[in-house]
């Protein structure tokens, strides 16, 4: 490869690599994609719950809040950290390299910038008195979470994007299928493993307000960030074991 040749992002390098980088549409389809999905998430409590005569707690205006985290916190964690997928193009598998994570980072602040408006709004006309201070926490452990999962998929070159997306929704999804199978046969709840779900986690904070025991704290604070950390570090060696693998050969 010419080496005063202008890079292109997305495109291969000369060891079969890519830098990460979705083509300049798919880019510029995921604020609007993120937007129209958390005010999907808003038309429920907003929008259909007035003309309703009989409403479950879940669909009041009360729930606004809890239903925008819990929106956010899915895409944060199953959606967007493979977004890149969809813009590839196929050129060779990725690698995580600096200028990939901070696109990654900038994708971030520009999601949870947009989601601001929609966060006053909904917590303007929920009822559940939670301060916006917890509900940034549990932004921002989804948030860490997805930049983990970015990480690891990167730097592994899309080799297991097919079961990391699998881990992801099973974190978020997992939790509560269990309890539901566990309420449905055994008719027990399990109120501790559905916190170990990010999206639940992100209700709670949003609804509830930072948590008072310390299971309820790791539960919706420490752990997923945590997570992120670990998947963030694994994804920085796996691409620097690629990337030596590369040179010696």
């Amino acid at each position: 490869m010419d080496r005063d040749a202008p890079v292109v992002p997305g495109a291969a390098s000369s060891d079969g690599s890519r830098s990460a980088g979705c083509r300049p549409a798919a880019w510029a389809l995921l604020p609007f994609v993120w937007s129209l999905w958390l005010l999907l998430s808003l038309v429920p409590a907003l929008l259909l719950a007035p003309h309703l005569a009989v409403r479950p707690a879940w669909l009041t205006a009360d729930a606004a809040g809890g239903a925008l985290a819990a929106a956010a916190a899915f895409f944060l964690v199953a959606a967007w950290p493979f977004w890149i997928a969809f813009g590839d193009g196929g050129a060779g598998p990725l690698r995580l390299t600096a200028r990939s994570l901070g696109r990654s980072l900038l994708e971030l602040a520009i999601l949870l910038a947009l989601a601001v408006p929609l966060a006053l709004v909904a917590w303007s006309v929920s009822g559940s008195g939670a301060s916006l201070r917890a509900s940034a926490a549990g932004a921002a452990a989804c948030a860490t979470l997805g930049l983990g999962l970015r990480a690891a998929y990167l730097g592994t070159g899309g080799a297991a994007g097919r079961w990391l997306v699998a881990a992801a929704l099973l974190v978020c999804a997992g939790p509560l299928m269990v309890a539901y199978a566990a309420g449905e046969t055994m008719h027990a709840a399990f109120p501790r493993l559905l916190q170990t779900s990010p999206v639940v986690g992100a209700v709670q904070l949003a609804m509830d307000g930072w948590p008072a025991e310390a299971w309820d704290l790791f539960a919706q604070v420490l752990l997923w960030p945590a997570a992120g950390a670990v998947l963030l570090v694994v994804g920085l060696l796996e691409s620097r074991r690629r990337r030596l693998r590369g040179k010696a050969s």
